[in-house]
């Protein structure tokens, strides 16, 4: 189970994380039906598809908008970007994700450049001087998509239903060291526990699987190999990163599940180097597996009802 779909739930629960970039799955579409806004737990986002299945979004966090390209396949990494419509166009520095299909602009578009979106016909995304993407916004209602994406990130309702802030309930255990939440957006359960000041374990459960992330304070220095070592048992891993987030890009287990339930140290390191030494003696982590497998199963219990069938 590839477990990056979770890593802005899980990043929710404990540490402070950047805005995210992700392409809507369950966003309301305008009435032209070529916008669709969606909201999550610190901003909101309008996206659209385009010829050939990339996605074009804009993300607002507190009303300030910037943007990100979704592609189907890996897009050419360049030093420099540029948007720009028929009359005006916006240079920026590109960040990619990991496997180079996101591309995205960390800035914020200023009302100039939002005031010649507006007015644009034909819009396009270059890195390098070379075409990356090119979209249509004429007759697509994107000015009401502009205007709703940024008062959604306000708080306020409109025909994409709740703004910002409709958020899962995080619960809290009774022993008061971890809190799950189930959130039916991304079809898993997750439970974390703090650390230290710096880092905080999750368990993330969804599709009968078992996975783990770690969330920090600052974003990770990225390494190849991951280790993950109990005092019964160890096993490597392929890590994945997304800024203050790092995660296991496989699922645990079922020997792995067996050592960590009984295990009373876990150490977690990448390329040699420890990010976290747990110490697990009376931290109940063979019942909180228990616990989030059942409420991604939908099952009720502390932490509420669990996820919902579809």
């Amino acid at each position: 189970m590839k477990l990056r779909p979770l890593i802005a739930l899980a990043a929710a629960l404990s540490v402070a994380a950047g805005p995210a970039l992700a392409a809507p799955e369950d966003a309301v579409m305008n009435k032209e039906g070529y916008w669709g806004i969606d909201a999550d737990d610190s901003g909101c986002a309008a996206s659209m598809t385009l010829q050939g299945g990339s996605i074009f979004l804009l993300r607002a966090v507190d009303g300030a908008v910037t943007f990100g390209l979704f592609s189907r396949t890996a897009l050419p990494r360049g030093k420099t970007g540029r948007i720009e419509t028929e009359a005006y166009g916006v240079d920026f520095e590109p960040s990619y994700g990991e496997d180079s299909t996101t591309l995205y602009f960390k800035g914020d578009l200023d009302a100039r450049a939002l005031a010649a979106l507006r007015l644009a016909r034909q819009v396009r995304v270059l890195t390098d001087g070379r075409m990356v993407a090119s979209m249509t916004f004429e007759g697509t209602g994107f000015e009401s998509a502009l205007d709703g994406v940024t008062a959604c990130s306000k708080g306020e309702r409109g025909w994409w239903g709740k703004g910002v802030g409709a958020e899962p309930a995080r619960v809290e255990h009774k022993d008061g060291l971890w809190r799950m939440v189930a959130d039916p957006k991304t079809g898993v359960c997750t439970a974390a526990v703090t650390v230290d000041d710096n880092y905080a374990f999750a368990l993330i459960a969804g599709g009968g699987q078992l996975g783990f992330s770690v969330l920090g304070d600052k974003a990770f220095k990225r390494g190849r190999k991951g280790r993950f070592e109990t005092d019964k048992y160890s096993f490597d891993f392929k890590p994945g990163y997304d800024d203050e987030v790092m995660f296991s890009e496989q699922s645990l287990d079922s020997q792995a599940q067996f050592a960590l339930r009984r295990a009373k140290t876990a150490l977690i390191s990448i390329d040699g180097k420890t990010v976290v030494d747990m110490d697990l003696e009376d931290a109940g982590q063979g019942q909180i597996m228990d616990d989030v497998a059942a409420c991604a199963r939908g099952e009720a219990g502390w932490w509420g009802e669990g996820l919902k069938a579809g």
